[in-house]
């Protein structure tokens, strides 16, 4: 198959799409480990409950840079052609509330203490549905895209969209004077 950009849009590049996806799965199972241990009284391995929730706070903080990175590149991308916008708010979302529920854990008054932690592990809980369902339907909406991109007539220029500033010639179709700005 050839590559076509219109289908990558939102795509991130091989190595940050690896760490990300790395930096998340160690999250989740730290903070699941931390769960079973601590609140099932699982006994997992020889490892102390802390050690996982050392882990989970290291990755979590890790994540939430890959997620700042995402933000520009894959996120606005990815919403300016319409692609996958259900499961890529829900992951704002999970992502959102799991960084204020983890604040809040840290940062948080007693009171807000369980209420906060029931949260996290409630949302915590959610991104192992919300995640991989997320990456499943952008793969199929990629491979839509790139069906349509196909099957589309090679003998016509491409459509821009009516979003798209870029005139015929790939100049601006419309300059700011200084009364504009």
């Amino acid at each position: 198959m050839t590559h076509h950009k219109r289908s990558r849009v939102g795509h991130l590049p091989r190595w940050q799409r690896l760490s990300t996806h790395l930096v998340f799965a160690v999250c989740a199972l730290s903070g699941l480990a931390f769960f079973m241990k601590r609140e099932l009284g699982f006994a997992l391995w020889e490892i102390a409950a802390r050690s996982f929730l050392v882990t989970h706070g290291i990755s979590a903080a890790l994540a939430l840079l890959a997620f700042g990175a995402v933000l520009p590149g894959h996120i606005r991308g990815a919403w300016n052609v319409r692609r996958n916008r259900g499961s890529g708010v829900a992951m704002i979302v999970v992502m959102t509330a799991l960084m204020l529920s983890g604040l809040l854990l840290y940062y948080g008054t007693e009171e807000w203490h369980d209420g906060a932690l029931w949260a996290h592990w409630i949302v915590g809980g959610a991104a192992f549905a919300a995640f991989p369902l997320h990456l499943v339907l952008g793969h199929r909406a990629n491979a839509r895209a790139t069906r349509r991109h196909d099957s589309a007539p090679k003998n016509f220029p491409p459509r821009h969209d009516a979003r798209d500033n870029a005139g015929s010639a790939g100049e601006p179709s419309h300059t700011f004077s200084a009364q504009e700005s």
